[in-house]
């Protein structure tokens, strides 16, 4: 439902303000007592008269239905039986093999297979009645746990007390029987399984265990176990010689280049020294291969190894060599003295050089030997490392088959072991089971037996009705409140500045006119002490207020729609400020439908249209209309194209004259939706105020009607609205706090609401 809004605030005259403040709501809404809003539930209760039929028909219709529904349903008996669900021994772990699940989760699951059909169906066995009586006498079951406890309450609904109870007792009962067969049926099946299994496995071992032995025959595995892969050890041997044959020779071959450019003190001394071998040292692992066979991928390479050093090949003879040096030496040293006193001719000096010469020979000789020696020992390591490797090569085959062999023998054996395992695992497994089977994990025992309930839960007649009434009264009210909010019209005067953002000038009520006399339905024939006329008072002192401001002269009337009321609030309105004193022309504007003469009883031949296309001048067209100080002026002949006439020069001239002639110049205008004359009237007039019927023009077509004259240069002062009716519902506010507005102008004729 739309927001309810508050009514305006009232000034002690009784006239509506036109200051922004008077738009301002009050801090204390009236009518607000203890923080309860009385205006909106009033709203609400006056909402709800105004179509209480619509609550009546629902409710008789509800009441209807119930009643009929009540009638045709046959009475419903329940009872209920109640079941404990409780843990037995707890089997061990190692028994068990899986973790329990949580209490909670149990008793949702007990819950569910009592609700299975294989239960039920078990059930209805127990009860020893026919099938087709059993479906006609049951109607449903219920089961839920009680609470959070581990009890479960078994409700059955029924046409028979006796059946209800009877048939609940059999379904705890049924439950019990199938708990029980579930644990007896799983340990069988999972033995029996098991079982299958074991003999799967035997079988299994047992081809096993016969190829392994018929592998061991032929291939003479006994004397391989007991002796070792002989082959494997002979290629860890002549791998390990072979790689220390490498070392020596490579060693060798990078001393080859640095001894040939090598003095030959270096030489002899290199060749001469004693070094640690660099060979590796490869060992076979202990007890490796099949027993104590040599595997050759186990030898490795000493954790450290000796300083980088020459090998001592024994290429030159230390003792021999150590001493021609020191003979060169003593030789040289003895030259050095005798020169300091001989000459070089001397036979002393010569004898030492000549022995120096024969040393030296004697050096050379050695440096020779040695060279050759080296080289010599060179081309072995390479002779011996040739043949280690076809020797190698020779073993290659035979180890490679024996390993083959070996690790055959070894798959076999490993599938043995594997399966006897496996089949050791299997009766353990049946054992447990047997000592599980003897445990009871879960105990069901009834605590409350169902017992027949001789008063039936449904129909429930009085209670059945009541809500039946009470639906109906809901549904109206959904269906009023919901008309009320697909109600589009413009209904309050607070929704004039929300919806349209127009200020709010004033109310003028609806009141039963005659059609017989159309002259009543000018203000000056009604009472002036009445609410309409006051109304129109207050919509005059509001006009009026905008003076002190700005100086307006033209008023156009108009509206969105035909037949809101703009013809009768322009008359009343000129007719208002003319009681006040003011010289008011009413120019009728509607150049297709006017009749505002009709009104005065004038002739309408000759007026407005005769002015704007120059056949004549305004005061010709002015006629008095009987009320003081108004005149009017007709529409004349309706022309065809009003619109351009509007346009023309002689309008302008035309107002001209009546703002220097008269005070106030009120025009009604043709309706803004129908008609594009409007938007033109609007740009020239000094203010422009547009008339609403209020509860049945739309908003759209309102806000579309604003906006259209804004865009046309019009200035819009504000909002009247028309045909408030403040007996109907929604408006009850102001008929409160403008109680004088209640106009009620009746003939004896029929009367005719407009």
């Amino acid at each position: 439902m739309k927001e309810m809004i508050q009514p305006p605030n009232e000034s002690p005259t009784g006239v509506v303000p036109s200051s922004a403040a008077a738009a301002a709501p009050p801090s204390v809404p009236p009518g607000a007592v203890g923080g309860l809003d009385l205006v909106k539930l009033k709203q609400y209760l006056h909402i709800v008269v105004r179509r209480i039929w619509v609550v009546a028909i629902c409710f008789v219709a509800a009441l209807l239905i119930g009643v009929l529904q009540v009638s045709k349903q046959e009475p419903l008996y329940n009872a209920s039986s109640v079941i404990l669900l409780t843990r037995g021994s707890q089997l061990p772990a190692q028994l068990s093999g899986v973790e329990h699940n949580t209490f909670g989760d149990f008793v949702d699951t007990q819950t569910r297979i009592i609700q299975s059909r294989a239960v039920l169906q078990r059930a209805r066995e127990k009860m020893n009645m026919p099938d087709h009586e059993i479906s006609r006498l049951f109607r449903r079951s219920i089961i839920w746990p009680i609470g959070k406890s581990s009890a479960i309450s078994i409700t059955v609904e029924s046409l028979d007390p006796e059946f209800s109870a009877q048939f609940a007792n059999n379904i705890a009962q049924a439950y019990i029987e199938f708990k029980e067969e579930e644990r007896v049926a799983l340990s069988q099946n999972t033995s029996i399984n098991l079982m299958q299994q074991a003999n799967r496995i035997r079988e299994e071992l047992r081809k096993a265990e016969e190829q392994l032995v018929v592998y061991k025959k032929e291939h003479s595995m006994v004397l391989t176990e007991r002796e070792g892969n002989i082959a494997a050890g002979i290629m860890a041997d002549l791998a390990r010689r072979t790689a220390a044959h490498r070392l020596e020779r490579m060693v060798l071959e990078l001393q080859r280049p640095l001894l040939s450019d090598a003095s030959d003190e270096v030489v002899l001394t290199a060749l001469s020294s004693r070094y640690v071998s660099m060979a590796p040292v490869f060992q076979p692992p202990a007890g490796a291969g099949v027993g104590g066979a040599v595997d050759p991928s186990a030898a490795t390479l000493p954790v450290s190894t000796p300083a980088m050093g020459f090998i001592d090949f024994d290429t030159a003879a230390a003792a021999e060599w150590s001493a021609l040096r020191r003979q060169k030496n003593i030789l040289e040293h003895e030259l050095r003295a005798a020169r300091e006193n001989l000459r070089d001719n001397h036979p002393t000096v010569r004898k030492l050089l000549q022995d120096i010469r024969i040393v030296d020979a004697a050096i050379n000789r050695e440096v020779q030997y040695a060279t050759e020696k080296f080289y010599a020992e060179l081309e072995a390591l390479t002779l011996k490392e040739t043949s280690l490797a076809r020797v190698k090569s020779l073993w290659l085959d035979e180890a490679m088959d024996t390993e083959l062999v070996m690790d055959r023998f070894e798959i076999l054996r490993n599938d043995v072991d594997r399966l006897r395992r496996l089949l050791d695992a299997v009766f353990a497994r049946i054992r447990e089971i047997d000592i599980a089977s003897g445990i009871i994990p879960d105990n069901v025992s009834i605590i409350e037996v169902a017992t027949p309930r001789h008063n039936p839960i449904t129909p429930r007649k009085i209670q059945s009705i009541f809500l039946a009434g009470l639906l109906g009264i809901g549904l109206g009210l959904g269906i009023i409140f919901g008309l009320d909010f697909l109600d589009d019209s413009i209904r309050y005067p607070e929704e004039v500045g929300k919806t349209l953002g127009l200020r709010f000038i004033g109310i003028i009520p609806s009141a039963n006119w005659s059609l017989s006399d159309i002259r009543t339905h000018l203000l000056s024939q009604v009472d002036p002490k009445s609410g309409l006329a006051e109304a129109y008072r207050n919509v005059r002192a509001t006009l009026l207020l905008d003076d002190q401001t700005r100086k307006v002269r033209t008023i156009l009337m108009t509206s969105a729609l035909p037949r809101e009321g703009k013809t009768t609030t322009s008359l009343n309105l000129a007719i208002s400020m003319a009681q006040a004193g003011m010289r008011v022309l009413l120019v009728d504007a509607d150049l297709r439908r006017g009749e505002i003469h009709k009104y005065f009883g004038l002739e309408g031949g000759r007026g407005l249209a005769d002015v704007l296309s120059g056949q004549a001048k305004a005061e010709s067209v002015i006629q008095r209309t009987g009320v003081p100080n108004l005149d009017m002026v007709a529409t004349g002949p309706f022309p065809s194209n009003p619109a351009e006439l509007m346009l023309r020069q002689e309008f302008r001239t035309f107002m001209d004259y009546a703002k220097r002639a008269y005070d106030k110049v009120i025009f009604d205008g043709p309706p803004v939706m129908a008609v594009s004359e409007s938007g033109v009237l609007s740009s020239l007039m000094d203010s422009t105020i547009v008339v609403v019927w209020a509860g049945k023009t739309s908003r759209k077509v309102c806000q579309i009607t604003v906006q259209s004259l804004q865009q046309r240069g019009a200035r819009i002062d504000g909002c009247i609205l028309n045909n408030l009716e403040f007996g109907r519902v929604g408006y009850y506010y102001y008929s409160t706090y403008y109680g004088y507005y209640t106009y009620d102008y009746r003939y004896d004729d029929s009367p005719v609401k407009t």
